[in-house]
């Protein structure tokens, strides 16, 4: 790996390691990994953290605001990456973000009820934050991300090689999962479902765990994409 700890050793990344653990999102056994795997390296230059006391998305740019953009990468909220399938241009919000950085209790909570070993193999979502944990933690050939969006996915997977991981990156339908590495010990999905897909369950071994947020059928996550057949990895 090349991950440098010195890069990622920031006061406001222990806030955020403090804030995670007395929560009990952060385990003992994740530690090493939050404090290696560096949120900031999955974002982009232009974001849209979400603040939590105004409750809408405010543009931070790092080349404007390095300090202010830091801030909200190191802190447990979460960011928007992307509005309307990358249509959307300017600093303003649009209409529907379609990918984004889950608030980093939400992702350490699912990893822990992952309930993960070395040994296992894991099928996931996301834009690249998530798998970049597993494959720390794991094996970067026990771990397979998908992602729905080609420009994500190929952001996911430059910004995983440029920290010194290497899962296997797959550009295609979540809710099909991954069936040529199948099956998987573990099928983790960061953005909310309302039903299980077949795809799923008949591509995790018997005894494996599947852990994804559950919505309901009206729930914004699901509803607000014409193509929500397909699923996206709304979160990291």
């Amino acid at each position: 790996m090349t991950l440098d700890s010195a890069q990622v050793d920031r006061p406001g990344r222990k806030r955020l390691g403090r804030v995670l653990v007395e929560a009990r999102a952060l385990s003992s056994d994740w530690a090493p990994t939050f404090a290696v795997v560096d949120r900031a390296a999955f974002l982009p230059d232009l974001m849209w953290p979400f603040d939590m006391d105004a409750g809408r998305s405010v543009a931070v740019d790092r080349a404007g605001d390095p300090d202010a953009w830091y801030a909200a990468a190191d802190s447990n909220i979460p960011i928007v990456t992307q509005w309307d399938d990358g249509e959307h241009s300017g600093t303003e919000p649009g209409r529907v973000s379609t990918s984004s950085s889950s608030m980093p209790s939400v992702v350490y909570a699912m990893l822990q009820t992952l309930d993960v070993d070395e040994a296992m193999r894991v099928v996931g979502t996301g834009t690249g934050e998530t798998a970049g944990a597993l494959t720390h933690r794991l094996d970067r050939r026990k771990v397979t991300t998908v992602e729905v969006d080609p420009s994500v996915s190929r952001q996911a997977r430059e910004r995983l090689r440029a920290a010194g991981l290497h899962p296997e990156v797959i550009a295609g339908d979540g809710f099909e999962g991954h069936a040529v590495a199948a099956p998987y010990d573990r099928v983790l999905a960061t953005v909310g479902v309302r039903e299980i897909p077949r795809a799923w369950i008949e591509q995790t071994r018997p005894g494996g765990l599947i852990v994804a947020p559950w919505g309901t059928h009206f729930s914004a996550i699901l509803a607000r994409n014409p193509r929500r057949s397909r699923l996206r990895g709304i979160a990291s």
